[in-house]
């Protein structure tokens, strides 16, 4: 498993810009999302209803691609990133990692569960690059790219932000993006949003409270 690097103050005055700008985001959305049961403890915000999830079509190392129709009959995970984050992505894997091993008290849901890392810069992550990132962390990881135009749609889908930096003199760049887990239901359509992903033993739980019913 890859570990983060330590923070720069540079880089925790990023994550503070970043938490600050979800959760205003999510007050803004507040009117589409309610917090799911025993709110005082959840940290899951529920899309009602569940939102549909405009046709898309992304690649993958292994050439099936990702498409709505992929969704369907389990439950999945989505998050936006890119292998060249040097901070926010490799903690929230981390988490999510911890996250996955807390599921192992139900193996059905653990082993059914499917995790998808968006990059929000296809121009560098290609889907082979991606998917030795994402399984690097956990094996069962898929990573997925497409054109600027696909992914950038489908980030606004998950009401993801995210904003690319101007270029430094070497030609290398950062995505500042909001650190945000999706839960997609076996119909597809976005159940509920995580802007909390420090943890994992709550996100465990928050997601079984909503699988299992």
């Amino acid at each position: 498993m890859r570990s983060g690097k330590h923070f720069t103050f540079g880089s925790r005055m990023l994550l503070i810009v970043v938490a600050f700008g979800a959760v205003v985001g999510s007050y803004y959305l507040g009117n589409q999302y309610q917090h799911s049961k025993n709110a005082s403890k959840s940290i899951a915000m529920l899309h009602t209803p569940p939102k549909t999830i405009a046709p898309f079509s992304l690649e993958r190392a292994d050439e099936t691609g990702l498409s709505n129709a992929d969704l369907k009959g389990h439950w999945s995970l989505f998050y936006f990133g890119d292998s060249y984050c040097t901070d926010l992505c490799p903690v929230a894997l981390g988490n999510i990692v911890r996250l996955y091993n807390r599921l192992a008290v139900n193996p059905e849901v653990q082993q059914s569960l499917k995790f998808i890392f968006v990059s929000l810069d296809p121009l560098r992550d290609d889907p082979e690059r991606l998917r030795s990132y994402v399984t690097a962390y956990h094996p069962g990881f898929i990573g997925v790219s497409g054109s600027v135009d696909e992914v950038h749609a489908l980030a606004r889908e998950f009401s993801i932000f995210f904003n690319q930096q101007a270029p430094g003199q070497q030609g290398n760049y950062r995505i500042d993006h909001s650190v945000t887990l999706s839960l997609i239901n076996p119909q597809g359509e976005i159940t509920a949003y995580f802007i909390d992903l420090t943890n994992p033993a709550r996100l465990a739980t928050d997601i079984l409270n909503i699988i299992e019913p």
